[in-house]
């Protein structure tokens, strides 16, 4: 049997819908919650359902949502990253320093992008090859990365990018801004590769099993490697478009950013144990913290509020995630 005919039915269960359902609710009741978060929070605001509002919350949720889709390909592989928002600080404040130089905004950005990278292999090899651990690798980057920005910057803040950069966070193309046609181009792209794609088939059975994996042929190292690379990439892009928008780089730019992309990813259904999600149930959890910070904000809650929910949903999220890991482990403790 070969690796794709192996996994290609992992996570799939040939149970009646009634024993699946609540499981089913755990994984994807994230949809049910938004749309009892729309329901109530345009009850309450008649802002809330307009086009410009709706047009405002997609914006706002660009820069997450891009980087939730390596972010759940990661969690999936049964792996983590905690420094994405320093990254995105980080690479954003490369760019303002190299057109500051005189540099063209292509260099810029490809110098932005070389460095996101960068960070992310480094964080790879050492997660994977090295079999450090994710989760203190990642949080020494978070604020090893942090502090390397003020080192580089000197604390400054650079702003009057040239139009031509600027152009990419504030410009639309058919009516849509450019920062949402970006986050809703990597979703697809992320679609497709975990739903019709070898790459997407391995990153689940890795999360799954990983030696089982290995036994079939697949690498343990190679694609979680890869998917590190990604992430750093999506919060270079993430950076460019921030500093685009801004028209500023300053220092702090991206602080709290991993907190609403973890939250948003483990709402959406992404196991952090890895080998369950989907990137339906992950584009909704970014829509949920986007229109419940939105929500707040139209109902006058005070702006500390906003961080509060993140912080609360990310809790929420892990809860949930501990819940259907022990039903489904009581199911197969019952069945055996």
């Amino acid at each position: 049997m070969s690796t794709t005919q192996a996994f290609t039915g992992v996570g799939i269960e040939a149970e009646p819908l009634r024993q699946r359902l609540p499981l089913w609710l755990l994984r994807n009741g994230i949809v049910v919650a938004l749309l009892v978060e729309i329901l109530f929070f345009w009850s309450q605001s008649e802002k809330f359902m307009t086009v410009s509002n709706i047009r405002l919350v997609f914006l706002q949720v660009a820069i997450v949502g891009i980087i939730a889709v390596p972010v759940a390909f990661l969690l999936m592989s049964g792996y983590i990253d905690f420094s994405m928002g320093s990254v995105l600080g980080f690479t954003a404040a490369i760019i303002g320093m190299t057109l500051d130089g005189g540099s063209s905004v292509l260099v810029a950005i490809g110098a932005g992008i070389l460095a996101g990278a960068a960070v992310g292999a480094l964080q790879g090899a050492m997660s994977t090859k090295l079999t450090f651990s994710p989760i203190i690798v990642t949080l020494g980057f978070f604020v090893g990365v942090q502090g390397l920005t003020f080192v580089i910057t000197d604390g400054k803040m650079r702003s009057g990018f040239p139009e031509a950069f600027t152009a990419i966070g504030q410009g639309r193309t058919l009516g849509i801004p450019n920062p949402v046609l970006i986050m809703l181009a990597v979703f697809a792209l992320g679609w497709i590769v975990h739903t019709r794609t070898r790459w997407g088939r391995y990153t689940v059975a890795l999360g799954v099993n990983a030696e089982a994996a290995h036994r079939a042929g697949i690498s343990k190292t190679r694609i979680p490697f890869w998917i590190y690379v990604a992430v750093g990439v999506a919060s270079a892009v993430a950076g460019l478009i921030a500093a685009s928008r801004l028209d500023a780089t300053p220092p702090t730019l991206g602080d709290g950013t991993e907190i609403e992309v973890l939250a948003a990813v483990l709402l959406g259904g992404v196991s952090f144990g890895g080998g369950r999600g989907s990137l339906i149930g992950v584009l909704a959890g970014v829509l949920f913290i986007g229109l419940l910070n939105n929500g707040l904000i139209l109902l006058g809650a005070p702006p500390f509020w906003v961080r509060v929910s993140s912080g609360v949903a990310l809790v929420v999220a892990a809860g949930l995630t501990a819940l259907a890991i022990y039903i489904e482990k009581k199911k197969q403790g019952t069945s055996t």
